[in-house]
């Protein structure tokens, strides 16, 4: 009984990743609830799972530090849990998948999937409405004094075109999720197509990875799209080099598929205003937030050099770079202006951000998990199904680096669903060796 409950509520936080980040981290808090109910518990022995024991280890070593160096206020435990330090709730998505059953592994497949289908759904809907969907849901039951509309980026023909975002708040957090989401729609199709599929499953496929990337492109996230584009790399590496599938034959066709659509991103780009704003900045236009990284990098430097084993601190950011920042202002008084309107609510780049907040050891340890997933997907006998869908794990690395998604709760709870989701089947692979090697 317990685990059909485990099981629902699990399903429900994964889909309602791409519907509200409220309803995903209370279903979430449910599904784990019953998980610990579950009579049998899964033992972890996975690379995977030691990293991130290690990771979150260091973590509440250098709040602990950081309390005591405080004279053991408890402002500081306060403050370090309501900054960086909250997000530790949701490694328990990490936790919670681990309890689904050998027989259930596929039902949780077609959960991703449903996942998947609503965030191109909800983005491509949200192309054309001039009212950010969450609104027009939330203003049915409360008052919202948030900002109501879309960013409108221009007309195609008289329709006109706005800056997708589908449920959520942000384009740059959308972003991250269509990351995800991305190089499991391209091998999708690539994999009806290497299998023979049906003309009908073929063309379904071909129309979902249509509708992704015209979501993905309009949407604009360009360190979001950086990723994507390794994930969907590092798929076709594996794929000619260690499956040995793509044959010469195939890859002429991927070739032709993709000049087919560079050839209607450049007719677009050359007949609508809307296209060529969306293209513009991907080869080398730039955007207004551009330089602001450069200067929130340059003032958080001075933070990781002062503090290199047990950082800042949790919670500490935005008063050190604020002191750091105008330490900076002064030394370059002739770029005073850039210092000053540079968004700093975090260091627009994951690994410059955990370093300065956790030292020197979270960013190794960052570095080792990106490892290690690099390492299980090229290494661990995962089925090629798992691995379409979990590519996106090797891209959250790269778009981290102009972006700060690992402190996105939206993003985050998904990237650690998909870990989860892949650490399964490395757990699966541990136990077959520990069987094997007890014969």
């Amino acid at each position: 009984m317990f685990y059909r409950i485990y099981r629902f509520f699990l399903a429900l936080s994964i889909i309602s990743c791409a519907l509200s980040v409220s309803l995903s981290q209370l279903f979430l808090l449910l599904s784990f609830v019953f998980f610990l109910l579950l009579p049998e518990k899964p033992k972890l022995k996975s690379q995977l799972v030691k990293i991130l024991f290690l990771f979150y280890l260091w973590q509440i070593v250098t709040v602990l530090y950081h309390f005591s160096a405080s004279g053991f206020d408890i402002t500081s435990i306060k403050h370090a849990f309501r900054d960086e330090m909250k997000d530790i709730f949701l490694v328990t998505a990490f936790i919670s998948i681990q309890g689904i059953k050998p027989e259930d592994k596929k039902y949780l497949y077609k959960t991703f999937f449903i996942f998947a289908l609503v965030i191109v759904i909800t983005g491509f809907i949200s192309i054309f409405s001039m009212t950010r969907l969450s609104r027009l849901i939330s203003d049915l039951y409360k008052t919202s004094a948030s900002w109501p509309y879309q960013h409108h980026y221009g007309k195609i023909t008289n329709i006109n075109i706005y800056l997708p975002i589908g449920l959520m708040n942000t384009h740059l957090t959308f972003g991250g999720l269509l990351a995800f989401i991305f190089p499991g729609f391209v091998f999708r199709l690539y994999d009806s197509w290497y299998k023979k599929e049906s003309f009908s499953k073929i063309s379904v496929n071909a129309i979902l990875l249509l509708l992704v990337a015209t979501v993905f492109l309009f949407n604009n996230a360009r360190s979001s799209l950086l990723g994507a584009l390794v994930s969907t790399i590092f798929g076709i590496y594996i794929l000619v080099f260690i499956d040995k599938d793509i044959s010469k034959k195939m890859l002429k066709r991927i070739v032709i598929f993709s000049i087919l659509f560079l050839i209607l991103i450049f007719t677009g780009y050359k007949t609508t205003s809307a296209v060529k704003r969306v293209v513009d900045p991907l080869f080398g236009g730039e955007k207004h937030t551009d330089s602001g990284r450069t200067f929130i990098w340059d003032s958080t430097f001075p933070l990781i050099e002062k503090n290199p084993i047990f950082g800042i601190g949790s919670g500490n950011y935005q008063k050190e770079i604020e002191i750091s920042r105008k330490e900076r202002e002064k030394e370059n008084k002739e770029l005073s202006f850039f210092y000053e309107v540079t968004q700093r609510g975090h260091a627009h780049n994951d690994y410059f951000h955990l370093t300065a907040v956790f030292g020197g050891p979270q960013g190794i340890l960052y570095l080792l998990l990106f490892g290690t997933i690099l390492y299980t997907l090229l290494n661990g006998n995962i089925p090629k199904k798992i691995r379409f869908m979990t590519y996106g794990l090797v891209g959250f690395f790269l778009s981290g680096l102009l972006q700060c998604y690992f402190q996105d709760d939206e993003v985050l709870i998904v990237f650690y669903f998909l870990l989860g989701y892949l650490n399964l089947y490395a757990e699966s692979e541990n136990n077959t060796y520990e069987i094997e090697a007890g014969r």
